[in-house]
């Protein structure tokens, strides 16, 4: 990404935490009344905490995050962080935030949750279509 539009990009979802945390986790535009949360993760090359509005499906009584970049060619940064430090904590609407741990799910399991996921936000079908990667999909598993 180009250093314009990634200054852009995180101009963005600056605007949108704030717009969260300010208003219990709803916010308007291209995000209004789509479930959405903050993660935050640990960068994996700076080892910062790195904040992300992130889409989210809850399936089966289970938090799942789909990394499809909007079907770009590459994972977005926040699936590089959490593979490389799982542990990460998430805000869901007004509810202080919680620790997690990420799971990428495995094939198998991936494609019964993106079933699932496209279904409900068939964006998600069309972003699959853009990129020859397979979208990963992982469980946010709360910690005990």
């Amino acid at each position: 990404m180009a250093g314009d539009a990634m200054s852009d990009e995180r101009g963005f979802n600056q605007r949108t935490i704030e717009e969260f945390r300010a208003n219990g986790g709803q916010v308007g535009g291209q995000f209004a009344g789509f479930p959405l949360l903050l993660l935050t993760s640990t960068g994996a090359k700076s080892g910062e905490q790195r904040v992300n509005p992130v889409a989210y499906f809850d399936i089966d009584d289970k938090i799942y995050i789909v990394g499809s970049s909007a079907g770009r060619e590459r994972d977005p940064a926040w699936a590089f962080n959490i593979r490389a430090h799982p542990d990460a904590s998430v805000e869901i609407g007004a509810d202080p935030p919680r620790n997690v741990t990420a799971r990428e799910l495995p094939r198998d399991e991936r494609d019964r949750i993106f079933a699932v996921v496209t279904d409900r936000a068939p964006g998600f079908a069309d972003y699959e279509q853009r990129t020859d990667r397979v979208i990963p999909v992982f469980e946010l598993v709360p910690d005990q």
